[in-house]
């Protein structure tokens, strides 16, 4: 929502990350906003037609249990569901064994920002995420915006230890990430 920044939004980010109730909780939040939303836009727009009038007490206290009703059933659905958007990590290269790598739960969407600062630029670049034996388990291109490279597994990994590489569109290696996926 804006409100956090530097080491207390880093905090958040990484706990959204591997926290599935938190993943499922703003999720919930997020469609309780947009439902929300869209019943202002739809008052808005029913402002142009005949005067409103306040309705009979009977009317209004059935509409205020049917939305306490559908807000309990947004509320409370089981936490089984996949959240509609992928988390995001941002991965920078870095020196030195302490590095932390970027961490991401198992079987769940994610988007891994690369930082390219300091690259050779080009129009477009290869992506490659490889296993702890170095077989290749995802591959795509992309093109840098900001000096950033956003790469969408869509279905996620299974728990483990990955390297996400970068290369030319010739295939030259130019940057590897490590990734921890968490099961």
């Amino acid at each position: 929502m804006g409100r956090l920044y530097g080491a207390e939004f880093a905090e958040v980010e990484e706990h959204l990350l591997v926290c599935e109730d938190c993943q499922d909780r703003l999720a919930r939040e997020d469609l309780l906003r947009q439902h929300v939303r869209l019943g202002g836009i739809a008052l808005q727009q029913s402002r142009g037609r005949a005067p409103w009038r306040f309705p009979k007490p009977v009317w209004a206290a059935g509409l205020a249990a049917a939305a306490l009703l559908v807000y309990a059933g947004i509320a409370w659905r089981p936490s089984s569901r996949p959240s509609a958007q992928p988390a995001v990590i941002f991965l920078q290269a870095t020196r030195g064994a302490d590095d932390p790598a970027g961490a991401v739960p198992a079987r769940k969407p994610f988007t891994a920002v690369l930082d390219l600062t300091g690259l050779r630029p080009f129009p477009e670049y290869q992506v490659e995420i490889a296993d702890a034996a170095g077989n290749s388990v995802f591959r795509s291109s992309g093109t840098p915006q900001n000096n950033k490279l956003p790469a969408t597994l869509p279905k996620g990994l299974v728990a483990g230890t990955y390297y996400i590489r970068v290369y030319t569109p010739a295939r030259e290696l130019l940057r590897e990430y490590p990734l921890a996926v968490h099961g």
